[in-house]
């Protein structure tokens, strides 16, 4: 299974932190969660300017994907595929024109993936299915670090892969050790996992049984 590790933090130097660890236990990836305040009730790191020390380093590091939990993701996408990204989230709950941040990301060959809230109908996703085969679930309110896997999740993974057999699907918010497996068998391709990987006494050792499920 493939996990991705979260990083939702407000000082930029822990999330340099973070992205090295997850490199030295062999993270292909890294999920960084952008949260402005308003979209959320929370404000998390959200400066895309900062990832260019990052760039201009030699060293490897983990590819990145950043989630825009914001209020207007439209207006802020073009700061973000500057900085290097490689896939961006936006939310359904916040986009304004898909076609656009589609195209904008084709141009920087970024990958574009649709969320959702746990509130949200997974209908609300169904009719993005010509404009992306990427979605992530938010199985958790939007924001806070630390939140329980919302059950009712389940049926929604289980509608998107059965509507969309070749989907790449996302499951974000609450993953852990115990319910990976169900996730997993809803029909989730990746696992993005937060507290369950950093909140362990070894993230190695978490990351790595995650991986296994």
């Amino acid at each position: 299974m493939q996990v991705i590790p979260a990083i939702n933090e407000t000082i930029f130097s822990e999330i340099e932190d973070k992205i090295k660890k997850a490199h030295a236990f062999g993270a292909g990836w890294v999920h960084l969660d952008v949260s402005d305040g308003k979209f959320t009730k929370n404000t998390l790191w959200n400066n895309p300017k900062d990832l260019a020390g990052i760039y201009a380093t030699r060293e490897q590091h983990p590819h990145i994907e950043v989630h825009l939990m914001v209020e207007n993701p439209d207006e802020v996408l073009d700061d973000w595929l500057d900085a290097g990204v490689k896939r961006v989230i936006v939310h359904v709950e916040a986009v304004k024109d898909v076609d656009v941040m589609k195209m904008k990301c084709g141009m920087f060959g970024v990958q574009l993936v649709l969320a959702s809230n746990p509130d949200t109908p997974v209908e609300q996703l169904l009719k993005y299915k010509d404009d992306t085969g990427e979605f992530l679930i938010l199985a958790v309110n939007p924001g806070l670090a630390g939140q329980k896997f919302q059950e009712n999740q389940l049926e929604k993974i289980k509608t998107l892969r059965q509507k969309f057999p070749d989907a790449k699907i996302e499951v974000d918010g609450g993953v852990n050790l115990e319910n990976a497996p169900k996730i997993k068998e809803a029909g989730a391709d990746i696992l993005v996992a937060a507290s369950a990987i950093w909140g362990s006494k070894d993230p190695k050792e978490a990351y790595n049984k995650l991986s296994e499920v």
